[in-house]
């Protein structure tokens, strides 16, 4: 199947409409498999309040791509609330109160100020979902571009852009998550890539995002020869920020790592692998990363099957069961992102790059 896609219109409507249109079927298959979560979860539900919600909230926070999720609609033949409602998906789970685990561990590592950033991510989720996602090219009207690996129909996820800035992504559970719906993170994860200028500008616009539902949205550039990385944890009062430590390493699994919202997050005490994962992390990676490749290594673990650095599905019905579905790393001097279909056990890094 394809898993890359390079826009040619710069104009968000446009851009949506030919997406929505050549991908029709892929965001259908999206969307069916949202609501049939949904669906079990809570018998008779909904979506369209929940998309006019995020449609509304995206509209407020990032116009562009309002206007985008709606040209995607009509390009799909589809009821713009539904596009918003799948944009919303984390929001949505989080209001029907999911016995979501953890998914996702994120490595940014400064290895000096003077040198690129590594930034590395597997990418955990359901394994119904493993052939609904691709690498979105997305040239802008200010002449620069965006690349994200996103979920069809869903406007971004992890990415970087042609300015020197990159986000990585990890989901989140803080006690007041699903209280209403706002601004869907996926949609705020995109914004940071299309409109910041600067890690500061990234996160500051990330500071501001309204958001019902928690993620860790790890941003790290490269610009005029130095590097920088930041972890801005988004949460229902928040934002929460987080540095790299004193060798320059981040490590961002899915439990909060500022004491704030650490108080109140649910995540440890349903999915400890969260802290399992990360501890393994900083432990392979104890006295500092040199490139990809160590950190690529470091993720080749699958101690905790389904809760393991590297995830496999367990023997059965695999369609609500975790797994690695790609590995993920950019490069921020070429604003480029590799994806590997699958697991870091599994990837050829040196042919990824």
């Amino acid at each position: 199947m394809t898993r890359f896609f390079r826009s040619a219109e710069t104009e968000p409507f446009a851009r949506g409409l030919t997406f929505g249109r050549t991908h029709a079927a892929r965001i259908a298959a999206t969307l069916s498999g949202y609501r049939t979560m949904w669906e079990g979860l809570r018998p008779g539900h909904d979506p369209v309040p929940a998309g006019r919600a995020a449609l509304a909230a995206a509209e407020a926070y990032a116009p562009h791509l309002a206007a985008e999720m709606r040209g995607m609609a009509e390009g799909a033949g589809l009821d713009p609330a539904l596009i918003g409602a799948l944009n919303a998906r984390t929001e949505i789970l989080a209001e029907l109160k999911a016995p979501l685990r953890g998914e996702c561990s994120a490595v940014l590592a400064i290895p000096d100020l003077d040198r690129p950033p590594v930034a590395v991510q597997t990418w955990d989720w359901f394994c119904r979902f493993r052939d609904t996602w691709l690498v979105w090219e997305i040239p802008l009207e200010d002449g620069t571009t965006t690349r994200t690996l996103t979920e069809y129909g869903i406007v971004g996820k992890a990415g970087v852009n042609s300015r020197g800035i990159g986000l990585l992504f990890t989901i989140l559970h803080h006690a007041r998550d699903g209280e209403g719906i706002g601004l869907p993170v996926h949609v705020a994860a995109r914004a940071a890539l299309d409109l910041g200028q600067s890690l500061q500008d990234a996160a500051q616009r990330l500071a501001a995002a309204p958001v019902s539902a928690s993620s860790s949205l790890n941003l790290c550039c490269w610009q005029k020869g130095q590097a920088l990385a930041m972890t801005v944890e988004l949460h229902p009062g928040g934002p929460s920020f987080v540095l790299a430590d004193a060798e320059g390493l981040l490590v961002h699994t899915n439990h909060f790592l500022a004491p704030e919202p650490a108080a109140e997050d649910t995540g440890p005490r349903a999915n400890p692998d969260t802290l399992l994962r990360r501890d393994l992390l900083l432990r392979r990676l104890k006295g500092g990363v040199t490139g990809p490749e160590q950190v690529l290594g470091a993720m080749n673990c699958h101690l905790g099957d389904d809760g393991a650095l590297c995830g496999h599905p367990l023997p059965g019905d695999n369609a609500d069961q975790y797994a690695t579905l790609a590995t993920i790393r950019l490069d921020l001097a070429e604003g480029q992102i590799h994806v590997h279909d699958g697991g870091p056990c599994t990837c050829d890094w040196h042919k990824a790059a």
